[in-house]
């Protein structure tokens, strides 16, 4: 059973990783997107109000969105410790285990 949970956590733990590093890609594409949109409305400040104002509720359904990401981002790294440690005791504990076993069996 042991064993079992502790695969369950380094595929928890996997998964975390990988999360983060989708996510990572996102935010850095999003960036460089708003660098492009930014370049590009340098000579259209009219059209990029007009736009702005249009947009706005969109914009701001983005900006809850955008928020939210950031929020389950900061949680995805905190998890990542907490799985980190998890691992570490059981490996730990299995080896207090295994002295353990091997003390008490030339003992008997």
């Amino acid at each position: 059973m042991n064993n079992y949970f502790k695969n369950k956590l380094k595929d928890r733990l996997t998964y975390c990783k990988s999360w983060k590093h989708d996510i990572d890609m996102y935010l850095a594409n999003k960036e460089i997107t708003k660098q492009a949109d930014k370049e590009f409305y340098k000579t259209r400040p009219v059209l990029k109000l007009v736009l702005n104002i249009y947009f706005l509720p969109y914009n701001l359904l983005r900006l809850a969105r955008y928020l939210r990401i950031r929020h389950e981002y900061k949680k995805n790294e905190i998890e990542m410790v907490v799985l980190s440690e998890k691992l570490k005791e059981s490996v730990l504990s299995k080896k207090l285990k295994e002295n353990k076993n091997w003390r008490t069996y030339g003992n008997k």
